[in-house]
Parts: structure tokens; C-alpha cells; sequence
């Protein structure tokens, strides 16, 4: 395992209109299989996402252990960007694994469901009711109830699954590899464990399925997972924290202990802009002072180019929620951002994901 870590892996092309990506140092000639509901991945041998893996805590949550990784992001001369993981910090590398004072930890939890309980304590656990109807703020205390070190999920942690999937699959089209529960008609959320049966990392299924699924990756009518993680879009939108806008301000904080909802001062900074039009995004400009972040700044894309996945922005806008619901459609996705409501709505179809740093 320790010469694993020292390899690699990368793609190019990132943000070019066809998001089809370029493979670069050691992950050239590895690939991936889609099955009618299971992948079948070469990253299965590859650090980190062979160390990748579920536990459980005290409390019965069950999460997705995702060890510290470092990358590189570097700027192509026709705007597009290269992205390189490895497990080891080479010149150039940085780190998304950190706690509120900038250390380095050695791995984050994920929660493998969507959030369930209430707002006195969010839960990660199959077969549950999803939690909606609660505002961003109301989440996180939930989710901070479990003890030091549980949050919700952050907009650090959505970065970190985005290099995952975009290096893994070579692609910034999520919903090539797997389509989510994005074209039902029903009107509330499935419950948790809908995937549980999927015996692959990644692949899509329902629980209720009897005769088996021929079409569970590309219907939009199965929930999917990815590493384990239940649901990274559609079914229910997803509360991100960490990050608040004042009209087309940035503002983003890394302590999770003291995130706090559409606060743009101290321990929250200043980023840059974001695009003040809706659409699908089709760039996305890293941060000068923290490049393994960015945010949308155009949006001129469609459901198939560039990030695929759509962009929506208000200048009342303060707070984020990502991925997609039910009913999304091509809409969904690795990159679909909304921050177009404040931090006092809740909606029956936004939700949110238990999660867990060691601080």
C-alpha cells in the first residue's frame, strides 16, 4: 500500500466543452464497466479509493471513510485545467483534508444514506424516513448534536468527492455513468437503503425491484450510489455548508465548528464571484487563494457539454444546496448548484448528509 500511494492519478481537459476527460500519469489504461446496475471499477486497486471504505459509529450511523488525498490543479493555456491526486504531498499538491485551524487530518466520514431523525439529531442509517422540511441551519445543529467533530455536509467534502468521481471516471458528466433517481414522478423522497443491494462500490438499484433491473444506471428511475454514498444526487437536494453569497460574493469558511448560515464576515472570507445568470455551468474558475475550490462564473453550457449539469443563482440567494431531486431530470448532478434561497427555507425536497471530521 505505500508504493500505491505514491502513485498519480489525473486527468486533463477539465472544463473543456466535451466532458469527456484525458487520463494522465497513472491513470492512463485503467477504465471502468457499466452494468445494467452494478460498476465494475480499475480504481477498485488505486489509492485512495481502495482504502475507501464503511463504518459505523456508536450512535449506529454508517458512514463512507474517505482517507486524506492531496491534489494538484493546474491551468491549461486554453483555460481548461489538469486535476492530480495522490497520497503523497508532491511539490505543487495541496489538501482539502483539514481541520478548522488549517492541520491536516487523515480522513473524513461521509454519511453512506441521507440525513434521517430531526432536528434535535440527524441520523445516517438505512431504511429511514429522509429528513426534509428543515432549514440549513436547523440541519446542522442536528447533525452537531451527535458530538465534537459531527457536521453536515460541507462544501470542502463536495470538492473532495468531485476529484474522486471526475479522475475515477474521466468525465464531468456525472449522469453518463449513472442517471439517479431524477426523472420520477412521485412526490416525496425514497426512503434509505434503496442501493444497499448493489454489491459494487458504485451502481444504481431499488429495493423493490423483484425481477431484477435491466436499465438501474440509466433509466433516472433508481436511486444510485457512489463509493458507497447513497443518493450524491437526486432523490433530495442536499444542504452544503461552508459556503454563503451576498449577491455575486463568495465567501467561504473551512472550520466547521464555526459555520454559521449566510455569514460573510470573519471566520468566512472573500473568494471571488460567482455567475449572476442562471443556466448549465460551463465554467468554473478556481479560487486564487484556495484552487482546489472554485465556483460557477459562466453558465453557458448544456446537459451535455462542459459540467452537465445545471446552475441556479438569485441575488437574494445566501445559501447553498447541490445535486438534485427527484424530478431534476438532465438537470442533476456532481455540479448542480443552487444558491438562489435564504438560509430560513425548507422544502420537501431538500435534505441533507450527516458527516464527521476528526478535529
Amino acid at each position: 500500500m505505500l508504493l500505491e500511494k505514491t502513485k498519480i492519478y489525473g486527468v486533463d481537459g477539465v472544463g473543456q466543452s466535451n466532458p469527456t476527460l484525458t487520463r494522465t500519469d497513472a491513470a492512463v489504461g485503467l477504465s471502468y464497466s457499466i452494468g445494467a446496475s452494478e460498476i465494475s471499477s480499475d480504481f477498485n486497486n488505486c489509492y485512495p479509493w481502495s482504502e475507501m471504505h464503511e463504518v459505523t459509529d456508536e450512535f449506529g450511523n454508517v458512514f463512507i471513510r474517505i482517507p486524506k488525498f492531496y491534489t494538484k490543479v493546474t491551468k491549461n493555456g486554453n483555460g481548461t485545467y489538469k486535476y492530480q491526486i495522490s497520497g503523497c504531498r508532491y511539490d505543487g499538491f495541496s489538501t482539502l483534508f483539514i481541520d478548522g485551524k488549517g492541520n491536516e487530518i487523515d480522513y473524513v466520514l461521509v454519511g453512506k444514506y441521507e440525513g434521517s431523525g430531526s432536528s434535535s439529531r440527524v441520523y445516517s442509517k438505512g431504511g429511514q424516513t429522509v429528513l426534509v422540511n428543515i432549514n440549513i441551519g436547523n440541519f446542522r445543529n442536528g447533525c452537531k448534536a451527535n458530538g465534537e467533530g459531527y457536521q453536515q455536509y460541507d462544501f470542502l467534502i463536495d470538492a473532495i468527492l468531485k476529484q474522486l468521481f471526475m479522475i475515477e471516471f474521466a468525465t464531468t458528466n456525472s449522469q453518463s455513468i449513472m442517471k439517479g433517481w431524477t426523472a420520477g414522478d412521485n412526490t416525496a423522497a425514497l426512503i434509505t437503503g434503496h442501493t444497499d443491494a448493489v454489491k459494487t462500490p458504485s451502481g444504481s438499484a431499488n429495493s423493490d425491484h423483484a425481477d431484477g433491473c435491466e436499465t438501474c444506471n440509466t433509466d433516472g428511475y433508481h436511486a444510485c450510489k457512489y463509493r458507497g454514498i447513497e443518493n450524491p444526487w437526486g432523490n433530495t437536494w442536499t444542504w452544503c455548508d461552508g459556503i454563503s453569497f451576498s449577491t455575486e460574493k463568495v465567501f467561504i469558511c473551512t472550520d466547521p465548528t464555526a459555520y454559521e448560515s449566510a455569514k460573510v464576515d470573519a471566520p468566512y472570507f472573500y473568494m471571488g464571484d460567482r455567475c449572476m445568470s442562471g443556466g448549465y455551468a460551463s465554467v468554473i474558475t478556481p479560487f486564487e487563494k484556495m484552487p482546489l475550490l472554485g465556483y460557477t462564473t459562466v453558465a453557458g453550457g448544456g446537459s451535455t457539454t462542459y459540467y452537465s449539469d445545471y446552475y441556479y443563482v438569485a441575488d437574494t440567494g445566501t445559501v447553498l444546496f447541490v445535486g438534485g431531486r427527484w424530478n431534476s431530470d438532465a438537470n442533476a448532478g456532481l455540479w448542480y448548484w443552487s444558491g438562489n434561497i435564504g438560509a430560513s427555507n425548507a422544502a420537501s425536497n431538500i435534505g441533507g448528509r450527516l458527516c464527521y471530521k476528526p478535529l
